[in-house]
């Protein structure tokens, strides 16, 4: 045996953190990407509100204030 093979031979403690690794990574971007399409979907309720926001101010006609007969 020599010593390059037992130099970059992977131990099982270090496939176990590979596989604990790799696990971790995939719950994080699955929760990344959930995060993404819940604030993409809540950003375009939101634009959509505010825009209905701005039709009806816009039809809306100005009230006129009032002076008090004194």
């Amino acid at each position: 045996m020599s010593a390059s093979k037992t130099l970059f031979r992977a131990t099982r403690s270090e496939t176990r953190a590979d596989v604990t690794d790799r696990a971790a990574r995939e719950i994080i971007d699955a929760e990344a990407a959930a995060r993404n399409q819940r604030i993409a979907r809540l950003r375009s309720l939101r634009l959509q509100s505010e825009a209905a926001a701005r039709d009806v101010s816009k039809t809306k006609p100005a009230r006129k204030s009032r002076k008090k007969a004194g």
